[in-house]
């Protein structure tokens, strides 16, 4: 099993020690990032690992490898050597490990490591992507069988994820780190364990603390959520693929909490894609078992598709995935949770006849418009740009424009029902409201697909106005639970997904 090692980046070691305190049931190590320490506080390093009384690192990490340490390497030098000074036969008196960079050979460190039982992490940090010649990398770090190698590179798209996954499964058996940082690095850091990493970090967030790396969780949410200690080699994998704002999603918390309920040994893991082709190289390489796709993937990866339901084919979009025997099969879930969601906002009214805009042409927007004409409503389709929004608009037979404030004309006469559509407003997304030209008059009901924030600018304004919103929380919710029933074949409990 993998330890849960905290990253402490506070500005003195008081604060770093009343942090500690407030994770110390939920970690096995503790880093001090001495780095991130006030110049007052950077030699009192040694009576941290005493006072911390766990097994510590010590990490002075330069800028250069996305650190905060500025000064000269004699600096350095000097608050390492002082960190590691002998104080007595105490264990954990001592730090249990320093991360020294392959770069960083001063055999009087090295030498004092040995005769005080601290062990020597021996790191190469690449904060701009992975090298072309990740061998050469761990060879720069791996050459001491008496170290431990620790690679940490920045993933700059679900591709290179997929090397990083391939190429650590090769590696020889031995004690080491391997963590792919940034929104599409995270898997490696939940499922550390099949890596070959002896650890996985995190940092302090929840306690306002700045993240000692992209991609680290609050250990809170390592256990909470993707239940850290409970994933072993045979753990089936399920994840969830869009955009950078993806690791923001709350699909993670649903899904992971209703697999424990059900008894169920899997996870559930959000990772960023540059496109289709790169998130089933991913895939693939994490061997998901099932997976959803959002923004904007949804549409763009049916040719990668060997089967279809066919909702998704009428629809045009897919945002649940089935790994089968014969490739991978894509339904629509969005659909059936925007309608169960939308007849409880509209409260008994019946849609039939409803006059509704709908904002974007993607593929949440396809499966927002199969449900509207289904259910008898009369749409207009406003987006940025006009050839999506003709063609979905003819799919259905709706009327189109174009979102600028030539269309408002068109959209009052359309306003019984808005519905956002649209990644604008969206918490780590393109910021703003789609339709910032329209003018409410306070008789529309206005429906936001976005969960997060809860009032995006749309919703605000819209309610300021006086009519009546909603957010898409409860849809959300719905086309999880769809998704559980695909990839299970169980009820899901009403205790996750309602």
């Amino acid at each position: 099993m993998a330890f849960v090692c905290l990253s402490l980046t506070g500005h003195s070691i008081a604060e770093d020690l009343t942090v500690l305190d407030l994770y110390r049931g939920q970690i096995d190590m503790v880093e001090l990032r001495a780095d991130y320490l006030d110049p007052s506080e950077k030699f009192l390093i040694r009576s941290f690992p005493e006072r911390a009384g766990l097994p510590c690192i010590l990490t002075v990490r330069r800028r250069c490898e996305g650190g905060q340490f500025a000064e000269g390497e004699g600096v350095r030098l000097v608050m390492i050597a002082k960190g590691l000074a002998y104080a007595r036969a105490d264990k954990l008196a001592n730090f249990s490990y320093v991360d020294l960079e392959s770069d960083f050979h001063v055999p009087a460190v090295e030498e004092a490591c040995t005769t005080f039982g601290t062990r020597i992490i021996r790191s190469i940090h690449m904060k701009d992507g992975l090298p072309a010649d990740l061998d050469a990398a761990w060879d720069a770090t791996a050459a001491s069988l008496d170290e431990i190698p620790k690679l940490a590179f920045m993933c700059n798209g679900a591709a290179d994820l997929a090397r990083l996954v391939a190429w650590a499964e090769e590696l020889p058996q031995r004690k080491r780190i391997i963590a792919g940082m940034g929104a599409s690095g995270f898997p490696t850091r939940v499922l550390a364990e099949r890596f070959g990493s002896f650890l996985t970090y995190t940092s302090a967030i929840g306690a306002g603390l700045p993240g000692a790396s992209p991609g680290q969780l609050d250990p809170d949410a390592m256990e909470g959520i993707y239940r850290f200690r409970s994933i072993g080699k045979e753990t089936q994998v399920y994840g969830l693929g869009g955009g950078p704002a993806v690791i923001l999603s709350k699909s993670p918390t649903l899904h992971n909490a209703a697999f424990m309920a059900a008894g169920i040994d899997a996870v559930y893991l959000p990772i960023a894609a540059e496109d289709a082709s790169a998130f089933f190289l991913a895939a693939d390489a994490l061997d998901f078992r099932g997976a959803a796709v959002t923004v904007p993937l949804k549409e763009a990866l049916l040719p990668f598709l060997t089967e279809l339901s066919p909702e998704a084919r009428d629809i045009g979009a897919c945002n649940t995935l089935v790994r089968t025997p014969s490739g991978w099969k894509g339904l629509n879930t969005d659909a059936a949770g925007f309608r169960r969601a939308l007849l409880e906002f509209l409260e008994g009214r019946d849609p039939a006849g409803l006059r509704a805009t709908i904002i974007g042409a993607g593929g949440g927007a396809r499966a927002v418009a199969y449900v509207l004409s289904k259910l008898g409503a009369a749409c207009l389709i406003v987006n940025r740009s006009a050839s999506p929004a003709r063609a979905m608009a003819k799919h259905y037979g709706f009327a189109w424009a174009v979102a600028d404030e030539r269309a408002m004309e068109q959209v009052a006469d359309h306003a019984d029902l808005i519905v956002n559509a649209t990644s604008v407003g969206m918490e780590g997304a393109d910021p703003g409201d789609p339709i910032d030209w329209y003018d409410f008059t306070g008789r529309e009901a206005v429906f936001d697909l976005i969960y997060r924030p809860e009032r995006t600018p749309l919703l605000m304004r819209a309610r300021a106005a006086g009519a009546r919103v909603t957010n898409g929380w409860s849809m959300l919710h719905y086309q999880a639970a769809e998704q559980f029933r695909v990839w299970t074949g169980l009820e899901p409990s009403s205790v996750y997904y309602s």
